[in-house]
Protein backbone atom coordinates (compact mmCIF):
# COMPACT_ATOMS: atom_id res chain seq x y z
CA UNK A 1 0.00 0.00 0.00
CA UNK A 2 1.49 3.22 -1.11
CA UNK A 3 2.20 5.96 2.23
CA UNK A 4 -0.80 8.32 0.99
CA UNK A 5 -3.53 5.80 0.59
CA UNK A 6 -1.77 4.26 4.18
CA UNK A 7 -1.88 8.22 5.93
CA UNK A 8 -5.89 8.86 4.33
CA UNK A 9 -6.67 5.30 5.85
CA UNK A 10 -5.19 5.91 9.18
CA UNK A 11 -6.29 9.10 9.55
CA UNK A 12 -9.93 7.86 8.82
CA UNK A 13 -9.58 5.12 11.58
CA UNK A 14 -8.11 7.25 14.02
CA UNK A 15 -10.95 10.07 13.43
CA UNK A 16 -14.10 7.14 13.89
CA UNK A 17 -12.13 5.87 16.91
CA UNK A 18 -12.29 9.21 18.66
CA UNK A 19 -15.61 10.20 17.10
CA UNK A 20 -17.32 6.80 18.25
CA UNK A 21 -16.11 7.59 22.40
CA UNK A 22 -18.45 10.97 21.55
CA UNK A 23 -20.62 10.18 19.50
CA UNK A 24 -23.70 7.64 18.56
CA UNK A 25 -22.98 5.76 15.67
CA UNK A 26 -25.98 7.40 13.82
CA UNK A 27 -25.24 11.02 14.52
CA UNK A 28 -21.82 10.44 12.81
CA UNK A 29 -21.96 11.71 9.35
CA UNK A 30 -19.53 11.49 7.07
CA UNK A 31 -18.79 15.05 7.05
CA UNK A 32 -17.63 14.82 10.35
CA UNK A 33 -15.05 11.85 9.72
CA UNK A 34 -13.63 14.01 7.31
CA UNK A 35 -13.20 17.14 9.12
CA UNK A 36 -11.76 15.38 12.11
CA UNK A 37 -9.45 13.61 9.81
CA UNK A 38 -8.67 16.55 8.03
CA UNK A 39 -9.19 15.11 4.52
CA UNK A 40 -11.12 15.92 1.31
CA UNK A 41 -14.85 13.84 0.98
CA UNK A 42 -12.71 11.86 -2.27
CA UNK A 43 -10.41 10.80 -0.43
CA UNK A 44 -12.70 9.06 1.99
CA UNK A 45 -14.72 7.77 -0.63
CA UNK A 46 -12.25 6.15 -2.69
CA UNK A 47 -11.43 4.33 0.35
CA UNK A 48 -15.28 3.32 1.87
CA UNK A 49 -18.53 4.08 0.01
CA UNK A 50 -20.24 4.21 3.33
CA UNK A 51 -19.50 4.42 7.28
CA UNK A 52 -20.33 0.90 7.47
CA UNK A 53 -18.10 -0.20 4.93
CA UNK A 54 -15.60 1.41 6.99
CA UNK A 55 -16.75 -0.02 10.66
CA UNK A 56 -16.46 -3.21 8.66
CA UNK A 57 -12.95 -2.34 7.57
CA UNK A 58 -11.96 -2.06 11.22
CA UNK A 59 -13.39 -5.46 12.32
CA UNK A 60 -12.15 -7.15 9.21
CA UNK A 61 -8.81 -5.64 9.93
CA UNK A 62 -8.56 -6.78 13.47
CA UNK A 63 -9.45 -10.38 12.09
CA UNK A 64 -6.75 -10.83 8.83
CA UNK A 65 -3.68 -9.38 11.52
CA UNK A 66 -4.74 -11.88 14.59
CA UNK A 67 -5.21 -15.07 11.83
CA UNK A 68 -1.95 -13.79 9.42
CA UNK A 69 0.15 -16.96 9.02
CA UNK A 70 3.32 -13.99 9.08
CA UNK A 71 2.83 -12.32 12.40
CA UNK A 72 5.60 -9.93 13.66
CA UNK A 73 6.86 -8.88 17.06
CA UNK A 74 4.36 -6.34 18.28
CA UNK A 75 5.17 -3.43 20.89
CA UNK A 76 2.47 -5.21 23.09
CA UNK A 77 2.72 -8.94 22.39
CA UNK A 78 4.93 -11.34 20.58
CA UNK A 79 3.08 -14.10 18.77
CA UNK A 80 5.53 -14.34 15.88
CA UNK A 81 7.87 -17.68 17.27
CA UNK A 82 4.47 -19.74 17.69
CA UNK A 83 6.17 -22.66 14.92
CA UNK A 84 2.13 -25.03 15.43
CA UNK A 85 -1.01 -23.59 15.72
CA UNK A 86 -2.14 -22.77 19.52
CA UNK A 87 -5.58 -21.53 20.03
CA UNK A 88 -4.57 -20.21 23.39
CA UNK A 89 -2.54 -18.23 21.60
CA UNK A 90 -5.03 -17.25 18.88
CA UNK A 91 -7.05 -16.15 21.72
CA UNK A 92 -5.08 -14.39 23.85
CA UNK A 93 -3.86 -12.39 20.35
CA UNK A 94 -7.69 -11.23 19.65
CA UNK A 95 -7.51 -9.97 23.41
CA UNK A 96 -4.48 -7.88 23.16
CA UNK A 97 -5.31 -6.74 19.94
CA UNK A 98 -8.83 -5.53 21.61
CA UNK A 99 -6.90 -3.88 24.31
CA UNK A 100 -4.64 -1.82 22.40
CA UNK A 101 -7.78 -0.52 20.69
CA UNK A 102 -10.07 -0.21 23.78
CA UNK A 103 -10.75 3.00 23.32
CA UNK A 104 -12.61 2.06 20.27
CA UNK A 105 -13.76 -1.11 21.43
CA UNK A 106 -15.10 0.77 24.63
CA UNK A 107 -16.73 3.46 21.76
CA UNK A 108 -18.16 0.24 19.57
CA UNK A 109 -19.83 -1.72 22.78
CA UNK A 110 -21.58 0.86 24.42
CA UNK A 111 -22.93 2.36 21.25
CA UNK A 112 -25.94 1.75 18.88
CA UNK A 113 -23.64 0.37 16.42
CA UNK A 114 -23.16 -2.38 18.52
CA UNK A 115 -24.94 -5.06 16.77
CA UNK A 116 -23.76 -4.20 13.20
CA UNK A 117 -19.91 -4.96 14.18
CA UNK A 118 -21.00 -7.78 16.49
CA UNK A 119 -22.13 -9.03 13.67
CA UNK A 120 -19.18 -9.54 11.43
CA UNK A 121 -17.35 -9.75 14.71
CA UNK A 122 -19.07 -13.15 15.17
CA UNK A 123 -18.80 -13.83 11.57
CA UNK A 124 -15.10 -13.81 11.85
CA UNK A 125 -14.96 -16.25 15.58
CA UNK A 126 -16.89 -18.73 13.60
CA UNK A 127 -14.15 -19.07 11.13
CA UNK A 128 -11.86 -19.89 14.59
CA UNK A 129 -14.37 -21.76 15.80
CA UNK A 130 -14.80 -23.69 13.28
CA UNK A 131 -11.09 -24.57 12.63
CA UNK A 132 -10.84 -25.52 16.70
CA UNK A 133 -13.93 -27.82 17.06
CA UNK A 134 -12.71 -29.75 13.62
CA UNK A 135 -8.76 -30.12 15.25
CA UNK A 136 -10.54 -31.07 19.11
CA UNK A 137 -14.22 -33.06 17.77
CA UNK A 138 -14.20 -34.48 21.18
CA UNK A 139 -14.71 -31.70 23.37
CA UNK A 140 -18.63 -31.48 24.63
CA UNK A 141 -19.50 -34.22 21.94
CA UNK A 142 -22.29 -34.77 23.96
CA UNK A 143 -23.62 -31.36 22.48
CA UNK A 144 -24.38 -31.02 18.52
CA UNK A 145 -21.40 -29.43 16.91
CA UNK A 146 -23.54 -26.48 15.27
CA UNK A 147 -24.77 -25.25 19.07
CA UNK A 148 -21.23 -25.88 19.85
CA UNK A 149 -20.22 -23.28 17.73
CA UNK A 150 -22.56 -20.91 18.63
CA UNK A 151 -22.25 -21.30 22.19
CA UNK A 152 -18.00 -20.90 22.04
CA UNK A 153 -18.71 -17.49 19.99
CA UNK A 154 -21.41 -16.26 22.08
CA UNK A 155 -19.45 -17.22 25.15
CA UNK A 156 -16.40 -15.07 23.58
CA UNK A 157 -19.04 -11.97 23.34
CA UNK A 158 -19.64 -12.19 26.78
CA UNK A 159 -16.24 -12.48 28.06
CA UNK A 160 -15.38 -9.38 25.84
CA UNK A 161 -18.20 -7.06 27.19
CA UNK A 162 -17.02 -8.12 30.68
CA UNK A 163 -13.93 -6.82 30.23
CA UNK A 164 -14.80 -3.59 28.03
CA UNK A 165 -17.30 -2.98 30.67
CA UNK A 166 -14.99 -4.11 33.59
CA UNK A 167 -12.26 -1.40 32.34
CA UNK A 168 -10.36 -4.35 31.29
CA UNK A 169 -9.47 -5.08 34.85
CA UNK A 170 -7.89 -8.59 33.89
CA UNK A 171 -5.02 -9.03 31.70
CA UNK A 172 -5.13 -10.28 27.80
CA UNK A 173 -3.82 -13.93 29.17
CA UNK A 174 -6.01 -13.68 32.20
CA UNK A 175 -9.49 -12.97 30.42
CA UNK A 176 -8.58 -15.59 27.43
CA UNK A 177 -8.08 -18.33 30.35
CA UNK A 178 -11.90 -17.23 31.26
CA UNK A 179 -12.89 -17.89 28.05
CA UNK A 180 -10.94 -20.95 27.26
CA UNK A 181 -12.55 -22.58 30.94
CA UNK A 182 -15.86 -21.45 29.94
CA UNK A 183 -16.34 -22.06 26.45
CA UNK A 184 -14.47 -24.76 24.68
CA UNK A 185 -12.88 -27.17 27.75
Amino acid sequence: MDKRKEKSISAIYNAFSKLIRIKDYDDITIQDLLDEASISRSTFYSHYKTKDELLLSISNHLFEHVFSKTLQEEKTHDFSKDLILNYRHLIEHIFYHVRDERELFEGILSNKVNALFLKEFRNQLSKFVTSYFANYPMINSFIPLELRKSLAIEEFIVVLQYWVNNNFKENPEEIAEFYIKSAIK
